[in-house]
């Protein structure tokens, strides 16, 4: 089996670019094009549209914000207190709390899909409010002109500056002021896509749906193509799949490149995957 076929996306152009480390993606479709794998008939227009809306109805109470609080505060009373968007503890077992569409329907969704779409809308008006993978809760930061503003749209839009963030998040973890500070730096698209799929395996595993959680870790895969690690965790959820010949030609390339120290227990997997292919032979 050609494994490098398996690693490729020709329908997900925004996945594709960050396969190929190109930093200029559209981060929504990007998204989007995760939560197609469970939706192959999913339209992303509409999508589209309901953020367009939110960004004209914001435009003009922008364009009237004499200091950047009230702007920011703009946001928050727009698409937290008009539309409802929030977070809720089942969205961390549900796939659909990162879906942007499912977010979108429900008002509901995870930390990191309601970053999204406040870094959409702001994107829409050429604002930059960019995303921040805090530890605990993901986070969105606006850069104003007296220091760095912090939204934590799962919480209702609850507005932080940064000693406050700081404060926030120390006392949510065992987290050293120099740690945080380096945590809420801007998070890159490849490390939000990537956040956004470990949640996914996560939820996925934890509802025992091995066919979608190897969907997702196909994907993880192909953006960690050294990664030993996510390679036998692919072959792992090929075996509980049926995927019995795939799981064979991951775990011998795992052999070849992976430390003394781990090649017992990929032996001990690869001879399991032999036997069950013994018994459909």
């Amino acid at each position: 089996m050609d494994i490098t076929k398996l690693f490729q996306f020709k329908q997900d152009q925004e996945f594709s670019k960050l396969l190929l480390h190109d930093k200029q993606i559209d981060l929504t479709t990007a998204a989007l094009e995760l939560a197609r794998d469970d939706q192959p008939d999913l339209q992303f227009e509409q999508v589209r549209i309901w953020i367009r809306q939110r960004a004209c109805e914001l435009s003009g109470k922008v364009a009237l914000a004499n200091d950047d609080a009230t702007l920011i505060k703009c946001f928050v009373d727009c698409l937290a207190k008009q539309h409802g968007l929030a977070g809720n503890t089942v969205c961390y077992h549900q796939p659909e709390g990162s879906y942007l569409n499912r977010v979108i329907e429900s008002k509901q969704g995870l930390p990191i899909a309601l970053s999204l779409i406040y870094m959409a809308v702001g994107n829409e008006l050429g604002i930059e409010i960019q995303g921040v993978a805090a530890p605990m809760q993901f986070l969105v930061r606006y850069e104003s002109q007296s220091g760095p503003l912090f939204i934590d749209p799962y919480s209702s839009g609850k507005i932080y500056n940064e000693k406050e963030c700081i404060i926030h998040l120390a006392e949510m973890g065992d987290f050293s002021r120099d740690v945080l500070l380096r945590l809420l730096k801007p998070a890159t698209h490849r490390e939000i896509i990537i956040r956004m799929l470990m949640n996914l395996k996560r939820i996925h595993e934890e509802r025992e749906d091995f066919q979608r959680a190897w969907n997702v870790q196909r994907r993880l895969c192909a953006l960690n193509p050294l990664s030993n690690s996510h390679r036998k965790d692919l072959a792992a959820l090929s075996f509980k799949t049926k995927k019995l010949g795939l799981a064979a030609d991951l775990l011998t390339g795992c052999l070849k490149s992976c430390p003394e120290s781990e090649q017992l227990d990929i032996k001990l997997m690869l001879q399991k995957v032999h036997a069950e292919l013994a018994q459909w032979n």
